[in-house]
């Protein structure tokens, strides 16, 4: 089924209000989750909203908690995430990332003890509207086996890098796992086969099956070795910089929370050379194709097509997820 960006929006505001969330948050929550939808990210919008709902509920979220500055180390600014909802902290910091890079050319901003962010990709949008480049990242729960083994001990620490430009923005949003859990669920719902080997079943074969590889527990990592230094390192920075839990001691706890997060934000006015931009861009489209009707195509690109569709047809949403959500 299809919907209408305002349905959603307003479907969500309604039971964020409900659940006691102050207006303003709950407005900035709800256009977070619809956005993400929007854009095609239904697996950290829509799909996902349930989980967040079921985590408040539980306790794990506060919703009346903020991010708060608690200590500077040198330039680094930490903050203290104080169980608050995650698209909301980040969403916070990211804005006082912004406002001091703009002020100062860059700024370097570590978080702690905060919740999931959702679709990271929104806070390296968020950077680039405001004409600024970002680099920023999560850690997780352990829900990867590092490579060479087949339990989960690293975490698939979503990464997200942002250019601006003029008219549409560069962003790359990808998890170090070949395909992010809510990636997987989302092709396991709609009862599709991966495009691409995602990890392993039981038997340790590599499947296109999502199901087998949720069943199993055994993504595979970016890159195989690669993403699986990439996870470990992201999850280095981002605990020891921020203070907070890394992925070892969030794997401790009965459920994933209590994260910890980096933000590098730099002002990008008078800096950018849209020439040089146009040029890779080209290069990149130019190239020699494996399917002729499939350009190659820049991190990012896929979104602004995904997002005018879903503006002219509607939002793609998943019946038994809708009435799920409207029963919250």
């Amino acid at each position: 089924m299809r919907l209408e960006y305002s349905k959603l929006y307003d479907k969500f505001l309604e039971i964020l209000l409900n659940r006691g969330f102050a207006e303003v948050k709950a407005k900035k929550a709800a256009k977070n989750f619809a956005d993400s939808s929007l854009d095609g990210f239904q697996s950290h919008g829509v799909n996902r909203f349930p989980r967040f709902i079921e985590m408040i509920d539980q306790g794990y979220i506060d919703i009346e908690a903020e991010a708060e500055l608690v200590d500077r180390n040198g330039n680094i600014e930490i903050y203290d995430g104080h169980l608050g909802p995650g698209n909301l902290n980040a969403q916070l910091v990211m804005e006082k990332a912004i406002k001091k890079a703009k002020k100062e050319g860059i700024a370097v901003m570590a978080l702690r003890n905060t919740n999931h962010w959702m679709r990271g990709g929104a806070f390296g949008w968020q950077a680039a509207e405001a004409g600024c480049a970002a680099i920023c990242f999560t850690n997780t729960l352990p829900n990867l086996p590092p490579w060479g083994a087949k339990e989960c001990k690293i975490g698939n620490n979503p990464l997200v890098m942002a250019i601006p430009r003029q008219e549409k923005h560069i962003v790359l949003d990808m998890a170090v796992s070949q395909y992010a859990y809510g990636k997987l669920e989302q092709y396991a719902m709609d009862d599709r086969e991966l495009p691409y080997p995602g990890g392993y079943n039981k038997n340790g074969e590599l499947t296109t099956n999502p199901k087998e590889i949720l069943e199993a527990v055994r993504p595979i990592p970016t890159g195989y070795w690669k993403g699986s230094g990439l996870s470990i390192m992201l999850d280095l920075f981002a605990s020891l910089l921020s203070n907070g839990l890394d992925t070892f001691l969030i794997g401790q706890k009965e459920r994933e929370y209590a994260l910890s997060q980096l933000f590098l934000v730099f002002d990008m006015e008078g800096k950018i050379e849209e020439e040089r931009i146009e040029e890779t861009i080209d290069s990149i489209h130019s190239a020699e194709r494996v399917d002729p009707e499939a350009r190659p195509t820049y991190p990012g690109e896929r979104t602004y097509l995904r997002r005018q569709e879903n503006r002219e047809k509607g939002i793609p949403v998943n019946e038994e997820v809708w009435e799920k959500i409207k029963s919250l």
